[in-house]
C-alpha cells in the first residue's frame, strides 16, 4: 500500500509530522481526521530506490505530455478533475505526480484550475497560467488547451531541431580537439626526444612550437584552476542584476550564433504574445506574462520600456522603436494596430522568425564546420611538420 507523508495540527495546536499507509490521498486525510489531526500537507511518499535518472526533475516534455492528455480527455467529455486524477495515476515522474495530485486537491478546495496551476510557477510558465485563466473566464478552456498543445509542440520541435543541428559540429570539435591534444601532448614529446637524441639542429619554428607545447604541459594545473575560477566568477556575476543584463546582451552579439539567439528569443516573444492576445488577454497583461518566458534580461528590459511607453499613451509599434526589435516587426505590428489584427500579425511574424532561425542556423553551421576543420587541422599539421622536418633532416645527415 502507498505511504503518505503528512504535516498536521493536533487538538493542542501542536504541529506533528509522520507517515501512514493509505490507498489514496483522500483516504490518508480521512485517517488523519479520525486520529484527531487537522491535515496541513499530505503527499505521496516516493521511495528513493525506485527513482530513475532525471525522475526528480520536471521537464518541458513532461508539461507537453500532460497538456496533450488533459486536452484529449477533457475534449472527450471527461470532467476536469477526473481527467487530472487519471493523468496522475499514469504519470511516471514521481515529482510531477505529486504536483498533479496537489493540483487536484486545490481544485477540490477552490474550484479553479488556473489558481491550482498558479501554485506551481516552477513547473508551469506564466503564459501557460495566463492562457488557462483566460480560457476559464471565457468558457473556452478546451480551445485554450488545444492552443497550448500546439504552442508547446512547436517550441519543442524548434529546440530539438536546433540541438540536432549543433550536434555534428560539436562532435567534430571534440574529435579534432582530441586529435590535436594527442599530437601535442603525446606524440610530439616522443618525437622531440628522438630528434634531440640525434643531435639535429632545431629550426626556429620548431623551437617556437615546442616551447608553446612545453609551457602548456607544465601549466595544466594552473590553467585548470584558472578555468574553474573564471567559470565560478561568471556564475556569480550572472546572478547580479548588471551581470545578468550584460551577459544576455553579449549572447545576442556573439559572433555567428548571436543572431540565432536573438531570433530564437523573438520567436518565443511573438508566439506567446499572439497566444495570449488570441486567448482574450489585453496587451499590457499579455506583455507582463510573456516576460516570464523570455529568459533574456535585455529583452525583458525592452518589454519593461514598452509597457512604460504604452502607459504614457504611445502605440504598441511606436513603443518598440529604438529597442532590439527589427524594423519589419515594428512595421507589421503597426499595420496590425491599424486593422485591429495585432494577434494575427504576430502569428505571421512568428512563422517568419521560425523559418529564419532554421535558415540562419544552417548558414552558421555551413561556415562553422570548415572553420573547425581548418583551425584544428592546421594546429595538428603545424605540430607534426615542426617535428617531422628536423627528424627527416637528422636521418638524412646520418645516411
Amino acid at each position: 500500500m502507498p505511504q503518505y507523508t503528512y504535516q498536521a495540527v493536533d487538538g493542542r495546536n501542536k504541529r506533528v509530522k509522520g507517515t501512514l499507509p493509505a490507498s489514496s490521498l483522500g483516504d490518508a486525510e480521512a485517517q488523519l481526521r479520525e486520529m484527531g489531526l487537522y491535515p496541513i500537507s499530505v503527499q505521496a511518499k516516493v521511495a528513493r530506490k525506485t527513482r530513475g535518472f532525471g525522475s526528480g526533475r520536471i521537464r518541458a516534455k513532461d508539461v507537453l505530455s500532460f497538456t496533450i492528455q488533459l486536452h484529449l480527455m477533457f475534449t472527450a467529455g471527461l470532467p476536469l478533475l477526473r481527467s487530472l486524477e487519471n493523468i496522475a495515476e499514469q504519470e511516471r515522474n514521481p515529482k510531477f505526480q505529486e504536483v498533479i495530485g496537489d493540483i487536484c486537491k486545490r481544485i477540490e478546495t477552490t474550484g479553479s484550475f488556473s489558481e491550482a496551476i498558479a501554485a506551481h510557477p516552477e513547473v508551469f510558465p506564466p503564459f501557460y497560467l495566463g492562457a488557462l485563466r483566460a480560457g476559464e473566464q471565457g468558457g473556452t478552456l478546451p480551445e485554450v488547451l488545444e492552443e497550448l498543445v500546439k504552442s508547446l509542440e512547436k517550441q519543442d520541435e524548434l529546440q530539438s531541431e536546433l540541438k540536432q543541428a549543433l550536434m555534428y559540429p560539436v562532435l567534430i570539435m571534440c574529435v579534432m580537439t582530441a586529435v590535436s591534444g594527442f599530437y601535442a601532448f603525446y606524440l610530439m614529446p616522443r618525437m622531440m626526444a628522438l630528434v634531440l637524441e640525434m643531435g639535429a639542429p632545431l629550426p626556429f619554428y620548431t623551437k617556437a612550437v615546442w616551447f608553446t607545447v612545453s609551457t602548456l604541459r607544465n601549466s595544466v594545473i594552473p590553467i585548470v584552476i584558472l578555468g574553474i575560477l573564471a567559470g565560478a566568477g561568471v556564475l556569480i556575476y550572472r546572478k547580479t542584476e548588471s551581470g545578468s543584463y550584460t551577459l544576455s546582451y553579449l549572447k545576442m552579439k556573439f559572433p555567428l550564433f548571436g543572431s540565432v539567439v536573438q531570433k530564437s528569443i523573438l520567436t518565443t516573444f511573438s508566439h506567446y504574445l499572439s497566444l495570449l492576445l488570441r486567448s482574450g488577454f489585453g496587451l499590457l497583461p499579455s506583455l507582463s506574462l510573456v516576460k516570464g518566458t523570455i529568459g533574456n534580461k535585455t529583452i525583458v528590459r525592452a518589454i519593461d520600456t514598452i509597457e512604460e511607453r504604452i502607459k504614457r499613451g504611445e502605440s504598441f509599434a511606436d513603443s518598440m522603436k529604438g529597442l532590439p526589435f527589427p524594423g519589419f516587426m515594428i512595421t507589421m505590428i503597426a499595420l496590425g494596430e491599424q486593422t485591429g489584427r495585432v494577434a494575427e500579425q504576430l502569428v505571421m511574424i512568428n512563422q517568419y522568425f521560425e523559418k529564419d532561425v532554421k535558415r540562419t542556423t544552417k548558414r552558421v553551421l555551413t561556415l562553422l564546420e570548415p572553420l573547425i576543420l581548418v583551425t584544428f587541422g592546421g594546429i595538428s599539421a603545424v605540430i607534426l611538420l615542426s617535428t617531422f622536418f628536423p627528424l627527416y633532416n637528422a636521418m638524412g645527415q646520418m645516411k
